[in-house]
């Protein structure tokens, strides 16, 4: 595997020049940085979105998705989320703006896998078309790309993948987790070929997310002493060696305010932000933010949903970057 820069080549039709001017100027302008879509019903079907540039929470219902159906966020990148579903198999995905409320749901796959090991998305910011990488049980890997509308499998995934969780995108691979903190997987979005990386997890530490930042990557997890978490870490992969070196801890205070013993938690993270939660918590519960550039840990204000969507807490949750001009 692989950690050196790749471009991303995505083929497509150009349908940036398309948008109107507004959109077009938007397009060209800073992106503000990431926000946080927490879920608040079991159903998938409402939640809020914290923004740390404003530091309050927006309430965005999903768009109007098929309501016989359970979406799960699966994976995001430029501005769109992904959904997958499982119905006998995770057959059908769903790639929506949540800012614009417009969805797409993408045509089934050509092997529908009955497990996800990993899904991951890339969006070409010159085309706006995108791809959506699934891996699943038994070997089944497909690409979609939204260019041609079409799922592609081009070559077998090494074994052991650790469990679902989303893939993240660093400098032109989509990275993973393998089965007992052995190291990673890489794909690389340019060749279409995956690797593995021996980048053992250091003892008893208790992964919970790989997170990208200014082109490192960065995991997130607790130190277990008989099972219970001590100390909540960040890990940086050091390029060279490929060693886990701890960067920073959550103070001594702070934790044990975040969290109980016997407890677990959960992140999601984007670009130099992660949010840390405790699922199912109650709205009162401590919800924190970590600054990976500045390393700096930061108390979220209260979720201000009214009471009849807070009633089980944050349940789950993605990470994004709102853009008003995400195509679908």
């Amino acid at each position: 595997g692989r950690l050196s820069e790749v471009p991303v080549r995505v083929q497509g039709v150009a349908r940036r020049a398309a948008l109107p001017d507004f959109l077009r100027a938007y397009a060209e302008a800073r992106a503000q940085g990431p926000w946080f879509f927490m879920f608040t019903d079991d159903d998938y079907r409402d939640g809020s979105s914290f923004d740390p540039l404003l530091n309050t929470w927006h309430h965005i219902p999903l768009p109007a998705l098929p309501r016989d159906e359970t979406f799960f966020p699966a994976a995001s990148a430029g501005g769109l989320i992904c959904f997958g579903c499982y119905a006998d198999g995770w057959k059908t995905f769903v790639v929506c703006n949540p800012l614009t409320r417009v969805w797409r749901q993408l045509p089934s796959m050509l092997n529908p896998p009955f497990r996800l090991h990993t899904v991951g998305m890339v969006v070409d910011a010159d085309t706006t078309s995108y791809k959506v990488l699934v891996a699943g049980n038994s070997d089944i890997y497909e690409v979609y790309d939204s260019a041609t509308n079409c799922w592609e499998k081009t070559c077998i995934i090494p074994p052991g993948f650790y469990r679902w969780h989303q893939g993240i995108l660093c400098n032109g691979f989509l990275y993973s987790k393998r089965f007992e903190f052995d190291g990673l997987v890489a794909y690389d979005m340019v060749e279409g070929v995956w690797s593995k990386i021996q980048a053992p997890m250091p003892h008893a530490f208790d992964y919970h997310a790989l997170v990208e930042c200014q082109g490192h990557i960065y995991t997130v997890g607790g130190q277990m002493k008989n099972d219970v978490t001590k100390q909540i870490c960040i890990l940086q992969l050091e390029r060279t060696s490929l060693q886990w070196i701890e960067v920073d801890s959550m103070p001594k205070i702070l934790f044990e305010e975040f969290l109980k013993d016997g407890e677990s938690f959960s992140c999601a993270g984007y670009s130099d932000l992660v949010m840390l939660y405790i699922p199912g918590g109650l709205k009162d519960r401590l919800v924190l933010l970590y600054d990976l550039i500045k390393k700096l840990w930061r108390r979220l204000p209260q979720c201000t949903l009214p009471e009849h969507c807070m009633q089980d807490g944050l349940l789950d949750g993605i990470s994004f970057e709102p853009r008003l001009d995400a195509v679908v």
